[in-house]
């Protein structure tokens, strides 16, 4: 893990543990993995990320794929901005339950000049069934 990656990482922790916005429902939410342009993280669904119907919450898969994504771009060593999100999509192919192991893993695939690329899987990691992939695009030409 490179330092900055290392700094990434530790600035995800603190910030989720401390947030009074909307970021809160991210406590759960563990780093597992940063370095450069990528971050993968673990937590366990709980009832504060369940829909009405009792799995995962579209909205929170949604919240993921751009709160993680975001922390991998800054994890680029040359980059030096969170940037402005100018599209995000989010596939879903399959649904998490109360108590299942959930694994985020999100991956600057194209850092240019102006925007970045990113891409994210959502898995169950009981049984490595993808429930989700994202797609993030960010102008970081600020």
């Amino acid at each position: 893990m490179s330092t900055k990656a290392a700094k990434v990482a530790e600035l995800f922790t603190k910030t989720i543990a401390t947030t009074k916005c909307f970021d809160q429902n991210l406590r759960k939410v563990k780093v597992v993995c940063c370095d450069s342009g990528k971050m993968v993280c673990h937590f366990q669904v709980g009832p504060e990320h369940l829909n009405q119907r009792g799995t995962l919450h579209g909205g929170f898969i949604a919240h993921l794929v751009d709160a993680i994504s975001t922390y991998a771009l800054t994890a680029n060593e040359n980059v030096e901005t969170r940037g402005v999100s100018v599209d995000l999509s989010v596939s879903y192919m399959s649904a998490a339950k109360e108590g299942d192991n959930i694994e985020v893993e999100a991956v600057t695939r194209k850092l240019g000049k102006k925007l970045a690329f990113l891409e994210v899987e959502v898995r169950n990691k009981d049984n490595d069934q993808l429930l989700a992939t994202g797609r993030h695009t960010k102008y970081v030409g600020i």
